[in-house]
């Protein structure tokens, strides 16, 4: 399912002002922990020619990603991600991977995923293999995330947003380094179908202008 994606950058005075509303009309998300949010590490991949970041710089509209994702650091959900994104609306999809898929895909040994029965496993198999993708960058940040049921829309604000260029392991301590100032807040409003007014009205009433942002791109630059 293909679902519209837009975003901001806010401060925190404009995050406390929405967040103070969203608690009472949505659901915290899943993985979030006892202060309310969580901490997301991706391992995002590209080809020899970098063809994800150039195209996103170039201003193409139709781009596909791949990533390895964990939350808190933890190895119980490791996921293969594969993001398609056709102008502001995208669709995301994903195998789950074993500790020892993983380990295996991190050493290059990925013809596991040949025989998985998942068009994410065939398609990043496909791709890995004749277009040699490889690790790019590995991008963290701090998540907070409002569910809105009406509309299927996701609220999310990610802050301490970190990129670390040379690692190729979601799961080493190398060195992370900051890609935007500290008080600087990424909103993201994800939703299909419709976009419910209440939460149209919380973005005109803090005057939010939309924002063509990408982590995976602010990530890489930090190394270039």
């Amino acid at each position: 399912m293909y679902r519209n994606e837009i975003k901001f950058f806010i401060n925190s005075y404009q995050k406390r002002n929405m967040a103070n509303k969203l608690r009472t009309i949505c659901q915290r998300d899943s993985f979030s922990d006892a202060d309310g949010g969580y901490l997301v590490s991706s391992l995002y991949f590209d080809d020899y020619v970098q063809s994800a970041l150039y195209d996103k710089l170039n201003g193409f509209n139709d781009r596909k990603k791949f990533r390895l994702r964990i939350y808190n650091h933890q190895a119980d959900v490791i996921k293969l991600e594969r993001k398609i994104k056709k102008g502001i609306v995208i669709e995301k999809s994903n195998v789950t991977l074993s500790m020892d898929e993983y380990q295996s895909l991190i050493n290059r040994d990925i013809y596991f995923l040949k025989g998985k029965d998942d068009r994410v496993a065939k398609d990043f198999y496909l791709c890995y293999q004749t277009k040699r993708l490889r690790p790019r960058v590995v991008v963290e940040y701090r998540r907070e995330a409002f569910i809105f049921h009406y509309g299927d829309v996701r609220i999310t604000y990610d802050s301490f947003l970190k990129a670390g260029v040379f690692k190729n392991d979601l799961f080493s301590n190398g060195y992370l380094v900051a890609a935007i100032p500290n008080e600087q807040i990424i909103l993201e409003v994800k939703y299909s179908g419709y976009f419910p007014d209440v939460i149209r009205n919380l973005i005109q009433t803090n005057n939010l202008q939309w924002q063509s942002s990408s982590k995976f791109v602010m990530c890489c630059l930090v190394g270039m």
